[in-house]
């Protein structure tokens, strides 16, 4: 009930005041997380760790422990934009969003064999789950299950709001397909695994336990795999930046696999301070099982 409390009184004062107030109030409350919530922070460090020094670069502790406090305050504005910002007009999306590569999704949703956009806990991905909506594209989201009905009731909502079909994890299988083959768009994150699996696939160098949802999609149902990633810029204004299609025709589990960890990569290298991934990734277990155990306790 605190929890459910402390995002209503965040949504209130986010609509209450301008966003430029907003993202700075949002900032000072990030700080005190940062420096408060060791676990999250030395988390947070630890991924950076993998990321930055990825390919044999050096960083200091103090470089990460900035980088992580960057982290904390790029998800306070995620947050504050989560609160205000609901269905996007095209005007808005003119204002607010640059659509980079928009042929891709195009070619993509040409395909007439449905659409996964595989996409990650990177810059806003709910905000880009919007602008497509806005964009005119049936998407269907697959979300995870708030512990408390009434915080996931206000979750739920705040996504509907943005036009968006949301569909439960844990019984998302059949509504998936059925979704993909009336030829629509749905948007699975490919960067945590909630289940309770133990398989384990490469990212950065070391073995992380990514969800195998999109793979085993694509080789179920032919849809194309289409990584999409919202992105914060300096401004605070946005680029929903398509990367080629992967078409699975012929691809093997794997070659699918290493294909989206590559995009992955890359988005994620290039814009490390917007991963927000508060629990460590290289930990040898999966979230889910990592999540199970803690209930346990």
């Amino acid at each position: 009930m605190l929890k459910y409390s402390v995002y209503v009184l965040a949504e209130a004062v986010s609509r209450a005041i301008p966003r430029p107030f907003a993202y700075w109030l949002s900032l000072r409350i990030a700080d005190a997380y940062f420096f408060c919530d060791r676990r999250g922070r030395e988390a947070v460090m630890d991924n950076l760790r993998h990321v930055l020094t990825f390919g044999g670069a050096a960083v200091s502790e103090r470089e990460l422990r900035l980088a992580a406090r960057r982290t904390f305050q790029h998800f306070g504005k995620y947050l504050v934009e989560f609160f205000t910002f609901a269905r996007l007009t095209p005007e808005q999306i003119r204002e607010l969003v640059a659509v980079e590569h928009r042929e891709y999704l195009e070619k993509a949703v040409a395909a007439g064999r449905g659409v996964i956009v595989v996409t990650a806990h990177l810059g806003n991905w709910e905000l880009g789950g919007a602008v497509m909506a806005g964009l005119g594209y049936p998407l269907n989201v697959v979300t995870l299950q708030q512990t408390s009905a009434k915080l996931n009731e206000f979750f739920q909502h705040h996504r509907q709001r943005r036009g968006m079909a949301i569909i439960p994890l844990g019984h998302a299988v059949p509504q998936l397909i059925r979704a993909l083959r009336r030829k629509e768009c749905v948007a699975l994150l490919a960067d945590r695994d909630y289940s309770q699996r133990t398989d384990f696939s490469p990212l950065f160098g070391a073995a992380a336990c990514l969800p195998r949802g999109p793979v085993w999609l694509a080789e179920k149902t032919g849809a194309l795999v289409l990584p999409g990633f919202m992105l914060r810029k300096e401004n605070d204004t946005f680029e929903l930046r398509f990367h080629p299609p992967i078409d699975p025709t012929g691809l093997s589990a794997e070659q699918i696999r290493s294909a989206i960890g590559a995009v992955l990569e890359d988005s994620v290298a290039r814009n490390p301070h917007q991963w927000f991934m508060f629990e460590r990734v290289w930990n040898g277990q999966s979230y889910g099982r990592e999540a199970g155990k803690a209930s346990e306790q």
